[in-house]
């Protein structure tokens, strides 16, 4: 009896460590070694941020070298390359980051000099997780910006509690 309760423990935490690993928020560097800088060809970030899928929780990390900035626009002012004024600018070996916290269309440029005309600009789509079981129309919104429990950290906790529970019944 003993050992099928252990079996059934550590299926459970294997099953929970899964779960919650699956749903565990990104660390996206924006445009990968190359970073935020003017790019080599107009695809270039759009190509970039098509084979990626964004998840609310997830997080873009801009790094630029030179002169640039990032403005978190809207669909019309991303089509025109409209120079904004809500834009975060620094000097060179800069490093800002975005928490995608609602889902939803995002776009994101430069408006620095032509570089959005050049191709410094993308758009993503932020989903909800698959694993969090809510329908769309279930999930609470807007997402709280308040720091998480970290997946991870939950996953273990949960895993020590199973086996001190399946290990000392």
């Amino acid at each position: 009896m003993a050992k099928h309760l252990g079996f059934i423990g550590c299926s459970i935490i294997v099953a929970l460590s899964l779960l919650f690993s699956a749903t565990e928020a990104r660390q996206y560097h924006v445009g990968d070694s190359f970073g935020w800088n003017t790019p080599p060809n107009q695809t270039f970030y759009s190509d970039w941020a098509s084979s990626k899928t964004f998840f609310v929780g997830d997080s873009l990390v801009f790094n630029w070298t030179g002169n640039q900035n990032v403005a978190d626009v809207t669909m019309a002012e991303y089509n025109n390359c409209t120079d904004v004024t809500s834009v975060f600018t620094g000097p060179s070996g800069t490093v800002f980051t975005i928490n995608l916290l609602n889902p939803g269309r995002r776009y994101f440029i430069c408006t620095v000099d032509d570089h959005c005309e050049r191709g410094q600009k993308f758009s993503i789509n932020v989903e909800w997780p698959i694993s969090s079981g809510l329908s769309p129309s279930a999930q609470p919104t807007p997402f709280s910006s308040a720091p998480t429990l970290s997946y991870g950290i939950l996953s273990a906790f949960l895993s020590i509690i199973a086996v001190y529970f399946f290990t000392c019944v």
